[in-house]
């Protein structure tokens, strides 16, 4: 055991706070022995890091159940949206089903047999369509057409002698196509197709197509060829409208592959 300068060993240390409660033999000890006041206090350290990383432990945890109840809230709300979703397009279905019965009953009444959707819809307005005749003789080349066969018509326009007259001035949809059924042919050979329109006697064309080298002179089959018009014309009332070629003897047999009509937009 070490000693100090007097001889004796040193007496265990004992750390006391600086309030002045220190028994007198020990102040006497350090004052006259060893040459100084109270002795010095050993630092005492509190711990605020680990506090503060408590209360930021503290804070993430709120922030965290934060967090957790708007992605609870968020689905809820999805689960909710998507609910009313579902009812909406169930009653968007029962009343579709309640009012089907109603319109297929009006549908089926005004159908009839042979005559296509589109031209259902057409014929409830100004409109016609008319389908070309087997026999096709005239010698000026303009077109005679059924009025009544098949899924023909006319609405609001009068037919003629293979012209169609306008009743009231507008705007029209006018459409045109026609079918050669060749079986000899040459290569110089050439076919036209015209929607002409007369108007106070003076004879316009407002569409034409014009077809050539579409024959090989080596081909020994029959071949067929199409042209089709079409375009949105001004038309006056008392305007007639006709439909020429070239060669009229020419044309398909199938009637409805060669048709000419109308119908008014406004």
């Amino acid at each position: 055991m070490s000693g100090n300068r007097y001889g004796h060993s040193s007496p265990p240390m004992f750390l006391v706070d600086s309030g002045g409660g220190h028994p007198r033999e020990h102040q006497y000890y350090h004052e006259q022995v060893l040459g100084q006041g109270n002795p010095p206090l050993v630092p005492c350290w509190t711990f605020p890091p680990a506090r503060a990383k408590m209360k930021r432990r503290g804070i993430m945890n709120k922030g965290m159940t934060w967090v957790l109840v708007m992605i609870l809230l968020l689905v809820f709300a999805a689960l909710g949206l998507g609910a009313y979703q579902i009812l909406r397009l169930q009653n968007q279905v029962e009343r579709l089903t309640q009012e089907m019965p109603a319109q297929g009953e009006s549908i089926a009444q005004q159908k009839q047999v042979g005559l296509p959707a589109e031209l259902i819809k057409m014929k409830e307005n100004t409109a016609a369509h008319l389908i070309g005749r087997a026999d096709q003789r005239s010698s000026s080349g303009t077109l005679k057409w059924e009025t009544k066969l098949g899924g023909a018509f006319t609405n609001g326009i009068q037919y003629i002698n293979g012209g169609l007259q306008i009743n009231e001035t507008g705007y029209y949809f006018v459409y045109s196509r026609v079918e050669f059924l060749l079986y000899t042919c040459s290569h110089k050979d050439s076919h036209t197709h015209t929607v002409s329109r007369l108007r106070h006697g003076q004879n316009r064309t407002i569409m034409e197509d014009h077809q050539e080298g579409f024959c090989m002179p080596s081909s020994k089959q029959k071949r067929m060829t199409g042209s089709h018009l079409s375009s949105l014309q001004r038309l006056q009332e008392s305007d007639w409208l006709f439909v020429n070629v070239s060669h009229p003897q020419l044309l398909s047999k199938n009637v409805e592959n060669n048709f000419f009509g109308l119908f008014k937009i406004y």
